[in-house]
């Protein structure tokens, strides 16, 4: 009798690769799942995956559609790190808010601040800096009272936008490459999430309506994806509450499986970063990647751990058994960048790190 397995893909955007490389190396081995639970980026896999027929080549799908819809070339990305493919910016909707800003009298009620400004005059006159940081200190309180300086400051901190740019939009991107007729077809089931920031809850997506469940659609593929400060939060279904990825509560989306699927034979985890093989940032960019990435890291380590501990209490009380295997890549192999080089050895992490887990399980190990 075949065994009922589950997959977790975690999120970890940049570092998607590894898990293309994993289903790899499964469909070699021959390893097949009834049920995907994903988070953020692991959603796009696990939805785009279950979309295609069983008899297409649905790897090399999954791998062209990362390398030429969300990944940039490495000679552009080298002197332009900005995924613009994912990460849109809407530049009449932008405009359109700085407008209202600028026309906006609460913006000029505090710019012109006289008594701190006398204030200032009067302490930098009595105590000048002697020291650079004392000097690197007053000449920033002296921008942050000047008029312009204000103005500007709330120009780029407190326009009415939730993110810095906008995801891919939902019916002009996803829907043209994700089939979600054909995804309600497939016989796997498929979770995705996504964090209700209106209403302060989780929120678990399903393609099959058997469960209480909301329909996944490309609203709630993109609501789970909303990487907060990169991107303004989403909505679904028209509805007004917003959404982030819920990859920032929740990486690797376990729990659902033990709620929903107590018949379970295994469940595979595949981790796709880990915080202990982080370098230090070496620029900007990097710093921001990095700040995105690290917190995903440790939720997604606490939260296998957490997972296995309840796992255990299910075993001990329950006749049906249920094994988790945890699969090790060579994460420090990986970073967080969105070029082609970093896909390609992503890929090749995910297929190796699976197939020496692979051979470690049919050895017993």
């Amino acid at each position: 009798m075949a065994k009922k397995r589950a997959i977790a893909l975690s999120g970890g955007g940049p570092v998607a690769g590894i898990e293309i490389g994993a289903l790899k190396a499964f469909e070699e081995k021959k390893i097949e799942f009834d049920i995907y639970s994903c988070a953020c980026v692991g959603s796009w896999v696990g939805c785009f995956y279950n979309s295609l027929p069983q008899e297409e080549d649905r790897i090399a799908a999954l791998d062209r559609f990362f390398r030429e819809q969300i990944f940039l070339p490495d000679d552009v990305y080298e002197s332009f790190p900005i995924n613009y493919k994912v990460f849109q910016m809407n530049y009449l909707h932008d405009y359109g808010k700085l407008m209202e800003k600028v026309v906006d009298f609460n913006t000029y009620r505090y710019l012109f601040l006289p008594q701190r400004m006398a204030e200032y005059g009067w302490n930098l006159l009595g105590n000048p800096p002697r020291e650079m940081d004392a000097l690197y200190y007053t000449i920033s309180e002296g921008l942050a009272l000047n008029p312009f300086m204000r103005f500007m400051a709330q120009l780029q901190y407190k326009v009415e936008k939730s993110g810095i740019a906008g995801l891919v939009s939902s019916q002009g991107f996803v829907d043209k490459f994700i089939d979600f007729d054909q995804l309600f077809k497939s016989d796997k089931i498929v979770y995705i999430n996504a964090y209700d920031l209106s209403q302060k809850k989780m929120e678990i997506f399903i393609n099959n309506r058997e469960h209480a469940y909301n329909d996944i659609d490309a609203d709630a593929l993109m609501a789970g994806s909303s990487v907060l400060h990169y991107t303004e939060n989403r909505t679904v279904d028209g509805k007004k509450n917003r959404y982030c990825e819920g990859a920032v509560i929740d990486t690797v989306n376990l729990d659902v499986l033990l709620n929903d699927h107590k018949d379970l034979d295994e469940i595979w985890v595949v981790k796709i970063a880990d915080y202990k093989e982080v370098d230090p940032p070496k620029n900007l960019v990097e710093s921001a990647l990095v700040g995105v990435m690290l917190p995903f890291n440790t939720i997604s380590d606490d939260d296998i751990k957490l997972f296995s501990y309840r796992l255990a209490e299910h075993n001990r009380k329950s006749k049906k058994k249920i094994k988790m295997v945890n699969i090790e890549m060579n994460y420090g192999k990986v970073n967080y960048h969105w070029n082609h080089a970093n896909l390609d050895q992503g890929i090749k992490v995910g297929y190796e790190g699976t197939l020496k887990q692979i051979n470690a399980y049919n050895n017993g190990q």
